[in-house]
């Protein structure tokens, strides 16, 4: 409220106007003040709110990691202490012992310089790096990776030279987005300096993927340039096949072929192109590091309880200190005090986790948060039984994953889960997949558990439920024909994660709504509190104007009453 500077109150009436004024202003003001309050403590809940949705989001991100990376963490123990041959990893491996023994390990085809007996380069070589390798004004090459794919490299004055066919072939190792199945060069080229011989800068042409693709062992190089061979790298010409997708004839062939991997594994012998073999068994991959070994490898997959206790750990304090700062701020007198929204959250998040796995079979091992060692204390805090949950793991992984994790069984293997939505219907999905094309059309009818059935058309191998039906967010993996049974569970982590995503997602989530309300209503208050100051600086003012022209005219009333009294 506006106050002026100096008052000159009461000299003449002997009133205290200025007390009277602020008076009258102070008692007009106070549905002003309440609006201030209001608002002050629209904001404080909004403050906590923000705070609480922090603690959720947090407490989803420990959920997470621990379908992920928690129950699926494994330990690799070797036989090989040197780790000479073969290292691994695992991701929700089976458990078990692996027996490797490596042949060969996967290389790369490689085109480069041969030296004669003085050092001197007699191929893919040029006395310096600016030296011209074309005459004329422009060279044509093309270059044919063991991958299949084949590109033309055109040169000008511009980079005629060793440096220049280096960088434009390499300027073609990334896929055009511009053309539909485009693939880049699977070819990288470099340029080494030996410092040997009157031909010291050599070009060397290297696949960059090991073992041997659609295209086979050897990359090629040649020279396309109408009207015949013009470089001086000793690059032979040749030709381009009409769609321009090999060298058709000619050309220069790399001279150490590409070779796959070899390798026996639990006595069965494999051949993989790549020294990271991740398909031999599921969830673990293998690091080939060297060829010519004579014995084997031993390497034993264990359940990692450490890190899926420390994980089921970081969900238990994550909900602990969510339920922390929700008890704070809805105490007597905070924020949050008799708040049925924030109450309604948390209860939903709690009875997630406390619950049992939607559509999960009766006959399952592991059937809620409690058969895994997980307790409510009193203050409605949770508690884990480490050694209660470590002997679930010990028993039954996977099981015990389940109670936590989104999971499906098939009755035919042509039919997997791809992914389940937040609301995806949980129970037994019959279906009958009545076409099939590999890497195109699918179809077939999908029964939902309540006994709808869904005819559903896709490509690529995946049918996708409709929006609204109780398949929405069912994505589900196709490689064939025939009917049978699909088993979908969600798990409580999975559950509680659902929940939360619907209380924080951003602009939709019920924490997004109301914290928008909130600022909705206090924009509308702080509005009427501005209309509101306005006017008491108006009422203000005139008061003060009032019992200025009072004292005016005592002084005019007493100065009058002094002449009359002269006059007497």
């Amino acid at each position: 409220m506006a106050t002026s500077g100096v008052s000159f109150q009461g000299i003449t009436s002997g009133l205290q106007t200025d007390a009277l004024v602020n008076a009258v202003i102070t008692q007009a003001s106070q549905p002003m003040v309440a609006m201030q309050a209001q608002v002050t403590a629209a904001n404080s809940r909004k403050s906590a709110l923000t705070a609480l949705q922090t603690e959720m989001d947090s407490l989803s991100t420990s959920l997470g990691s621990l379908n992920s990376s928690g129950f699926d963490a494994r330990t690799v123990t070797s036989s090989d202490s040197t780790n000479a041959y073969v290292t691994a990893t695992a991701v929700g491996g089976a458990a078990g012992a692996y027996d490797l023994q490596v042949g060969t390990i996967a290389t790369n085809a490689r085109l480069s310089p041969t030296l004669d007996g003085s050092g001197n380069a007699t191929n893919l070589s040029t006395a310096s790096a600016s030296a011209p390798i074309f005459s004329g004004s422009a060279a044509t090459f093309a270059v044919e990776g063991t991958d299949g794919v084949t590109k033309q490299i055109s040169l000008t004055s511009g980079n005629n030279n060793i440096y220049g066919l280096a960088d434009a072939i390499n300027a073609l190792g990334t896929a055009d987005p511009t053309v539909v199945g485009s693939k880049g060069l699977g070819v990288l080229a470099t340029v080494v300096n030996t410092g040997k011989g009157s031909n010291p800068y050599q070009l060397v042409l290297t696949s960059r993927a090991t073992g041997i693709g659609t295209g086979g062992a050897n990359l090629k190089i040649a020279d396309v340039t109408s009207g015949g061979a013009v470089n001086t790298l000793g690059i032979a010409a040749g030709t381009v096949s009409a769609d321009g997708s090999s060298i058709a004839s000619g050309g220069t062939t790399s001279q150490q072929a590409a070779t796959n991997a070899t390798f026996t594994l639990d006595g069965i012998q494999m051949s993989r192109a790549s020294n990271s073999v991740t398909d031999a068994v599921n969830g673990v991959t293998f690091q080939l590091k060297q060829g010519g070994q004579t014995g084997t490898t031993t390497l034993t997959v264990a359940q990692d309880t450490t890190t899926a206790t420390t994980a089921m750990q970081a969900v238990i304090s994550g909900f602990n200190t969510m339920l922390g700062t929700y008890n704070t701020d809805s105490a007597a007198g905070a924020p949050l005090a008799g708040d049925s929204t924030a109450r309604s959250m948390i209860a939903t998040i709690r009875a997630a986790l406390a619950g049992t796995p939607a559509g999960m079979a009766s006959t399952a091992k592991f059937n809620s948060a409690a058969s895994l060692g997980i307790s409510t204390n009193k203050d409605g805090t949770l508690s884990l039984d480490t050694a209660a949950f470590q002997t679930a793991l010990a028993t039954d992984p996977v099981a015990a994953k389940n109670v936590f994790a989104t999971s499906a069984s098939s009755t035919n293997a042509a039919v997997s889960l791809g992914v389940a939505g937040p609301k995806t219907a949980t129970g037994a999905f019959g279906f009958n997949i009545t076409s099939y094309a590999s890497g195109g059309a699918v179809a077939g009818t999908i029964t939902a558990p309540d006994g709808t059935q869904y005819n559903l058309t896709g490509s690529n191998g995946v049918l996708m439920g409709a929006t609204g039906t109780p398949l929405e967010g069912l994505y589900l993996n196709v490689s064939g024909t025939g009917t049978g049974t699909l088993g979908l569970s969600k798990g409580v982590g999975q559950a509680a994660q659902d929940a939360i995503n619907g209380i924080t997602a951003y602009g939709s989530g019920t924490i997004a709504q109301v914290v928008q309300g909130i600022t909705t209503e206090n924009t509308n208050l702080n509005n009427q509190i501005d209309n509101q100051q306005t006017m008491l600086d108006t009422m203000k003012t005139t008061l003060q104007k009032k019992y200025s022209d009072m004292e005016s005219l005592i002084t005019t009333l007493q100065g009058a009453a002094s002449s009359l009294g002269s006059l007497a």
